[in-house]
Protein backbone atom coordinates (compact mmCIF):
# COMPACT_ATOMS: atom_id res chain seq x y z
CA UNK A 1 0.00 0.00 0.00
CA UNK A 2 1.40 3.42 -0.94
CA UNK A 3 1.61 6.25 1.58
CA UNK A 4 0.28 9.77 1.20
CA UNK A 5 2.68 12.70 1.32
CA UNK A 6 1.45 13.53 4.82
CA UNK A 7 1.97 9.98 6.02
CA UNK A 8 5.48 10.02 4.56
CA UNK A 9 6.31 13.25 6.39
CA UNK A 10 5.01 11.84 9.65
CA UNK A 11 6.92 8.57 9.18
CA UNK A 12 10.13 10.46 8.43
CA UNK A 13 9.64 12.70 11.48
CA UNK A 14 9.17 9.70 13.75
CA UNK A 15 12.19 7.92 12.29
CA UNK A 16 14.46 10.95 12.75
CA UNK A 17 13.29 11.53 16.33
CA UNK A 18 13.49 7.87 17.33
CA UNK A 19 16.97 7.44 15.87
CA UNK A 20 18.10 10.52 17.77
CA UNK A 21 16.51 9.79 21.15
CA UNK A 22 15.87 6.02 21.26
CA UNK A 23 12.49 6.92 22.78
CA UNK A 24 8.95 6.42 21.41
CA UNK A 25 7.62 9.49 19.61
CA UNK A 26 4.26 11.07 20.39
CA UNK A 27 1.99 13.10 18.12
CA UNK A 28 2.65 16.40 19.92
CA UNK A 29 6.41 16.00 19.45
CA UNK A 30 5.90 15.39 15.72
CA UNK A 31 3.89 18.59 15.34
CA UNK A 32 6.12 20.72 17.56
CA UNK A 33 9.56 19.65 16.33
CA UNK A 34 8.87 19.28 12.63
CA UNK A 35 6.55 22.18 11.92
CA UNK A 36 3.72 20.11 10.45
CA UNK A 37 0.76 22.41 9.91
CA UNK A 38 -1.78 19.93 11.18
CA UNK A 39 -3.20 19.19 14.61
CA UNK A 40 -1.83 16.62 17.04
CA UNK A 41 -5.15 14.78 16.74
CA UNK A 42 -4.71 14.45 12.97
CA UNK A 43 -1.16 13.16 13.50
CA UNK A 44 -2.47 10.62 16.03
CA UNK A 45 -4.98 9.33 13.49
CA UNK A 46 -2.30 9.05 10.80
CA UNK A 47 0.02 7.28 13.25
CA UNK A 48 -2.72 4.78 14.02
CA UNK A 49 -3.13 4.13 10.29
CA UNK A 50 0.64 3.74 9.85
CA UNK A 51 0.67 1.27 12.73
CA UNK A 52 -2.17 -0.70 11.17
CA UNK A 53 -0.23 -0.87 7.90
CA UNK A 54 2.84 -2.15 9.76
CA UNK A 55 5.10 0.89 9.42
CA UNK A 56 4.95 1.84 13.12
CA UNK A 57 4.83 -0.09 16.38
CA UNK A 58 3.60 0.90 19.83
CA UNK A 59 5.65 -0.29 22.80
CA UNK A 60 3.38 -1.60 25.56
CA UNK A 61 4.51 0.95 28.12
CA UNK A 62 4.29 4.04 25.92
CA UNK A 63 1.68 6.15 24.21
CA UNK A 64 4.21 7.01 21.52
CA UNK A 65 5.22 5.03 18.45
CA UNK A 66 8.50 3.71 17.05
CA UNK A 67 9.31 2.73 13.46
CA UNK A 68 9.02 -0.94 12.60
CA UNK A 69 11.59 -2.65 10.40
CA UNK A 70 9.04 -2.32 7.60
CA UNK A 71 8.92 1.42 8.29
CA UNK A 72 12.70 1.72 8.15
CA UNK A 73 12.76 -0.30 4.91
CA UNK A 74 10.16 1.95 3.28
CA UNK A 75 12.11 5.03 4.33
CA UNK A 76 15.43 3.62 3.04
CA UNK A 77 13.96 2.49 -0.29
CA UNK A 78 11.71 5.42 -1.15
CA UNK A 79 12.51 8.49 0.92
CA UNK A 80 16.10 8.57 2.13
CA UNK A 81 18.70 11.04 0.90
CA UNK A 82 22.26 10.07 1.76
CA UNK A 83 24.22 12.38 4.03
CA UNK A 84 27.88 12.46 3.04
CA UNK A 85 30.79 13.33 5.34
CA UNK A 86 31.92 16.95 5.39
CA UNK A 87 34.30 18.22 2.71
CA UNK A 88 36.97 18.63 5.38
CA UNK A 89 36.61 15.01 6.52
CA UNK A 90 36.81 13.72 2.95
CA UNK A 91 39.90 15.80 2.15
CA UNK A 92 41.62 14.47 5.26
CA UNK A 93 40.78 10.87 4.37
CA UNK A 94 41.86 11.35 0.76
CA UNK A 95 45.23 12.74 1.83
CA UNK A 96 45.73 10.03 4.43
CA UNK A 97 45.08 7.28 1.89
CA UNK A 98 47.27 8.90 -0.77
CA UNK A 99 50.14 9.09 1.70
CA UNK A 100 49.81 5.44 2.69
CA UNK A 101 49.05 3.63 -0.56
CA UNK A 102 52.38 1.80 -0.44
CA UNK A 103 51.16 -0.03 2.69
CA UNK A 104 47.75 -1.56 1.99
CA UNK A 105 47.32 -2.81 5.55
CA UNK A 106 47.60 0.78 6.80
CA UNK A 107 45.09 1.95 4.19
CA UNK A 108 42.60 -0.67 5.38
CA UNK A 109 43.11 0.36 9.00
CA UNK A 110 42.56 4.04 8.21
CA UNK A 111 39.42 3.35 6.18
CA UNK A 112 38.00 1.27 9.03
CA UNK A 113 38.74 4.01 11.56
CA UNK A 114 37.13 6.63 9.33
CA UNK A 115 33.95 4.61 8.84
CA UNK A 116 33.67 3.96 12.56
CA UNK A 117 34.43 7.51 13.69
CA UNK A 118 32.07 9.23 11.24
CA UNK A 119 29.12 6.90 11.79
CA UNK A 120 29.72 5.94 15.46
CA UNK A 121 29.05 2.30 14.58
CA UNK A 122 31.35 -0.69 14.24
CA UNK A 123 33.04 -0.96 10.85
CA UNK A 124 34.34 -3.98 8.97
CA UNK A 125 36.58 -4.37 5.95
CA UNK A 126 37.05 -7.71 4.20
CA UNK A 127 40.30 -7.72 2.24
CA UNK A 128 40.67 -10.19 -0.66
CA UNK A 129 43.28 -12.88 -0.07
CA UNK A 130 46.81 -11.77 -0.79
CA UNK A 131 47.27 -14.64 -3.25
CA UNK A 132 45.26 -12.62 -5.73
CA UNK A 133 48.00 -10.00 -5.74
CA UNK A 134 51.02 -9.94 -8.02
CA UNK A 135 54.63 -10.40 -7.01
CA UNK A 136 56.38 -7.05 -7.34
CA UNK A 137 59.81 -7.37 -5.76
CA UNK A 138 62.02 -9.04 -3.22
CA UNK A 139 64.81 -7.34 -1.36
CA UNK A 140 67.31 -8.79 1.08
CA UNK A 141 68.36 -5.92 3.29
CA UNK A 142 71.48 -6.33 5.48
CA UNK A 143 70.90 -5.30 9.08
CA UNK A 144 73.86 -6.07 11.34
CA UNK A 145 76.57 -8.70 11.43
CA UNK A 146 74.92 -11.96 10.33
CA UNK A 147 71.33 -10.67 10.10
CA UNK A 148 69.25 -9.49 7.14
CA UNK A 149 65.58 -8.81 6.38
CA UNK A 150 63.83 -10.51 3.47
CA UNK A 151 61.18 -8.07 2.26
CA UNK A 152 58.54 -9.40 -0.15
CA UNK A 153 56.38 -6.75 -1.81
CA UNK A 154 53.22 -7.23 -3.88
CA UNK A 155 51.58 -4.80 -6.27
CA UNK A 156 49.43 -3.42 -3.44
CA UNK A 157 52.07 -3.03 -0.74
CA UNK A 158 54.29 -4.75 1.74
CA UNK A 159 53.04 -8.20 2.61
CA UNK A 160 55.83 -10.09 4.34
CA UNK A 161 59.13 -9.37 6.01
CA UNK A 162 61.28 -11.93 7.76
CA UNK A 163 64.63 -11.83 9.53
CA UNK A 164 67.16 -14.37 8.25
CA UNK A 165 70.72 -15.35 9.06
CA UNK A 166 73.45 -14.66 6.50
CA UNK A 167 77.17 -15.51 6.48
CA UNK A 168 79.38 -12.90 8.10
CA UNK A 169 81.40 -12.76 4.90
CA UNK A 170 78.44 -11.94 2.67
CA UNK A 171 78.69 -8.62 0.86
CA UNK A 172 75.55 -6.44 0.36
CA UNK A 173 76.12 -6.60 -3.39
CA UNK A 174 75.63 -10.36 -3.29
CA UNK A 175 72.29 -9.88 -1.54
CA UNK A 176 71.25 -7.43 -4.23
CA UNK A 177 72.18 -9.88 -6.99
CA UNK A 178 70.08 -12.61 -5.35
CA UNK A 179 67.13 -10.22 -5.07
CA UNK A 180 67.52 -9.23 -8.72
CA UNK A 181 67.37 -12.88 -9.74
CA UNK A 182 64.10 -13.40 -7.88
CA UNK A 183 62.66 -10.23 -9.37
CA UNK A 184 63.51 -11.17 -12.96
CA UNK A 185 61.94 -14.59 -12.55
CA UNK A 186 58.81 -13.71 -10.57
CA UNK A 187 57.84 -10.06 -11.10
CA UNK A 188 54.33 -9.62 -12.47
CA UNK A 189 53.21 -13.16 -11.68
CA UNK A 190 50.06 -13.63 -9.65
CA UNK A 191 51.09 -15.16 -6.35
CA UNK A 192 48.76 -18.11 -6.85
CA UNK A 193 50.54 -18.85 -10.16
CA UNK A 194 53.97 -19.19 -8.56
CA UNK A 195 54.50 -22.92 -8.14
CA UNK A 196 56.96 -24.76 -5.95
CA UNK A 197 58.72 -25.84 -9.15
CA UNK A 198 59.42 -22.19 -10.01
CA UNK A 199 61.07 -21.73 -6.65
CA UNK A 200 63.14 -24.90 -6.90
CA UNK A 201 64.35 -23.86 -10.37
CA UNK A 202 65.63 -20.64 -8.83
CA UNK A 203 67.37 -22.61 -6.11
CA UNK A 204 69.12 -24.76 -8.68
CA UNK A 205 70.20 -21.69 -10.64
CA UNK A 206 72.19 -20.30 -7.74
CA UNK A 207 74.91 -22.71 -6.66
CA UNK A 208 76.39 -20.56 -3.91
CA UNK A 209 74.96 -19.09 -0.72
CA UNK A 210 72.46 -21.93 -0.57
CA UNK A 211 71.33 -21.15 3.01
CA UNK A 212 70.40 -17.57 2.11
CA UNK A 213 68.52 -18.77 -0.96
CA UNK A 214 66.61 -21.36 1.07
CA UNK A 215 65.52 -18.80 3.66
CA UNK A 216 64.39 -16.35 0.96
CA UNK A 217 62.47 -19.15 -0.76
CA UNK A 218 60.79 -20.03 2.52
CA UNK A 219 59.64 -16.42 2.90
CA UNK A 220 58.02 -16.50 -0.55
CA UNK A 221 56.57 -19.95 0.05
CA UNK A 222 54.74 -18.59 3.09
CA UNK A 223 52.74 -16.39 0.73
CA UNK A 224 51.71 -19.43 -1.29
CA UNK A 225 49.98 -21.10 1.64
CA UNK A 226 46.17 -21.09 1.30
CA UNK A 227 44.90 -17.90 2.90
CA UNK A 228 41.48 -16.70 3.86
CA UNK A 229 40.24 -13.20 3.17
CA UNK A 230 41.38 -10.92 5.98
CA UNK A 231 38.80 -9.15 8.15
CA UNK A 232 39.54 -5.85 9.89
CA UNK A 233 37.03 -4.69 12.53
CA UNK A 234 37.12 -1.23 14.07
CA UNK A 235 34.92 0.42 16.69
CA UNK A 236 33.19 -2.69 18.03
CA UNK A 237 32.91 -0.99 21.42
CA UNK A 238 30.61 1.61 19.85
CA UNK A 239 27.92 -1.05 20.11
CA UNK A 240 28.10 -0.99 23.91
CA UNK A 241 26.99 2.65 23.99
CA UNK A 242 23.69 1.90 22.25
CA UNK A 243 20.71 1.65 24.66
CA UNK A 244 19.37 -1.37 22.76
CA UNK A 245 22.25 -3.44 24.14
CA UNK A 246 22.09 -2.64 27.84
CA UNK A 247 20.73 -6.16 28.23
CA UNK A 248 23.87 -8.28 28.79
CA UNK A 249 22.55 -11.38 27.02
CA UNK A 250 21.69 -9.35 23.94
CA UNK A 251 25.08 -7.61 24.07
CA UNK A 252 26.94 -10.92 24.35
CA UNK A 253 25.13 -12.29 21.32
CA UNK A 254 26.09 -9.26 19.28
CA UNK A 255 29.72 -9.17 20.41
CA UNK A 256 30.23 -12.81 19.42
CA UNK A 257 29.90 -11.62 15.82
CA UNK A 258 33.19 -9.76 16.16
CA UNK A 259 35.12 -12.65 17.74
CA UNK A 260 35.49 -14.77 14.60
CA UNK A 261 36.37 -13.59 11.10
CA UNK A 262 34.05 -16.21 9.61
CA UNK A 263 31.08 -14.63 11.40
CA UNK A 264 31.64 -11.32 9.64
CA UNK A 265 32.19 -13.03 6.29
CA UNK A 266 28.94 -14.96 6.72
CA UNK A 267 26.79 -11.88 7.29
CA UNK A 268 27.80 -10.19 4.01
CA UNK A 269 26.64 -11.77 0.72
CA UNK A 270 29.34 -13.38 -1.41
CA UNK A 271 28.25 -11.64 -4.59
CA UNK A 272 27.89 -7.90 -4.12
CA UNK A 273 28.52 -4.93 -6.34
CA UNK A 274 29.99 -1.54 -5.63
CA UNK A 275 26.57 -0.01 -4.92
CA UNK A 276 25.65 0.50 -1.27
CA UNK A 277 23.29 -2.16 0.10
CA UNK A 278 21.37 -2.19 3.38
CA UNK A 279 20.09 -5.11 5.44
CA UNK A 280 17.72 -4.29 8.27
CA UNK A 281 17.18 -6.52 11.30
CA UNK A 282 15.34 -9.70 10.34
CA UNK A 283 16.61 -9.43 6.76
CA UNK A 284 19.95 -10.75 8.05
CA UNK A 285 20.39 -14.49 7.82
CA UNK A 286 22.43 -15.02 11.01
CA UNK A 287 20.33 -15.25 14.17
CA UNK A 288 22.79 -13.26 16.29
CA UNK A 289 22.56 -10.24 14.00
CA UNK A 290 18.81 -10.09 13.49
CA UNK A 291 18.68 -7.20 15.96
CA UNK A 292 21.28 -5.27 13.95
CA UNK A 293 21.50 -3.57 10.58
CA UNK A 294 24.27 -3.59 7.99
CA UNK A 295 25.23 -0.95 5.46
CA UNK A 296 27.88 -2.25 3.07
CA UNK A 297 29.39 -2.09 -0.41
CA UNK A 298 32.08 -3.78 -2.44
CA UNK A 299 35.35 -2.37 -3.72
CA UNK A 300 37.45 -3.92 -6.45
CA UNK A 301 41.20 -4.42 -6.19
CA UNK A 302 43.50 -6.62 -8.27
CA UNK A 303 40.44 -8.02 -10.03
CA UNK A 304 38.76 -9.26 -6.87
CA UNK A 305 35.96 -7.82 -4.76
CA UNK A 306 36.61 -6.71 -1.22
CA UNK A 307 33.81 -5.61 1.10
CA UNK A 308 33.38 -2.84 3.63
CA UNK A 309 30.60 -1.44 5.75
CA UNK A 310 29.21 -0.68 9.17
CA UNK A 311 27.15 -2.62 11.71
CA UNK A 312 24.80 -0.90 14.12
CA UNK A 313 21.38 -1.13 15.73
CA UNK A 314 18.21 -1.22 13.66
CA UNK A 315 17.73 2.30 15.04
CA UNK A 316 20.49 3.47 12.72
CA UNK A 317 21.24 6.73 10.94
CA UNK A 318 20.97 4.94 7.61
CA UNK A 319 21.36 8.19 5.67
CA UNK A 320 24.73 8.93 7.28
CA UNK A 321 25.97 5.32 7.15
CA UNK A 322 25.06 4.90 3.48
CA UNK A 323 26.55 8.27 2.51
CA UNK A 324 29.80 7.51 4.33
CA UNK A 325 30.22 4.02 2.87
CA UNK A 326 29.46 5.35 -0.62
CA UNK A 327 31.91 8.26 -0.31
CA UNK A 328 34.73 6.08 1.01
CA UNK A 329 34.14 3.58 -1.79
CA UNK A 330 34.49 6.32 -4.41
CA UNK A 331 37.79 7.51 -2.93
CA UNK A 332 39.22 3.98 -2.75
CA UNK A 333 38.17 3.31 -6.34
CA UNK A 334 39.71 6.56 -7.54
CA UNK A 335 43.05 5.90 -5.86
CA UNK A 336 43.25 2.24 -6.87
CA UNK A 337 42.35 3.05 -10.47
CA UNK A 338 44.94 5.81 -10.69
CA UNK A 339 47.57 3.40 -9.42
CA UNK A 340 46.51 0.63 -11.78
CA UNK A 341 45.23 -1.68 -9.04
CA UNK A 342 41.58 -1.98 -10.16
Amino acid sequence: MSLTDRQRRILESIIKDYVSTAEPVGSRAVVKKHGLKISAATVRNEMADLEEMGYLEQPHTSAGRIPSEKGFRFYVDFMMENETPSDEQMVQLHQALEDRMEDWSDVVQRVGQFLSQVTNYASFIIVPTVKLSQFHSLQIIPMQEDQAIVLVVTDIGIILHRRITIPLSMHPEELKLIGDLFNRALRGKNLHEIKSGDLMALRDEIKTRRKVIDEALEAIDTLLDPQEDRVVITGALNIIKEPEFKDLDKLRRVLTIFEEDDQIKDIVPDHIGEEVAIRIGQENKLEDIKEMSLVFAGYKTTGEMGKMGVIGPVRMEYWKAAGTVESVGLIIDEILERRGLK
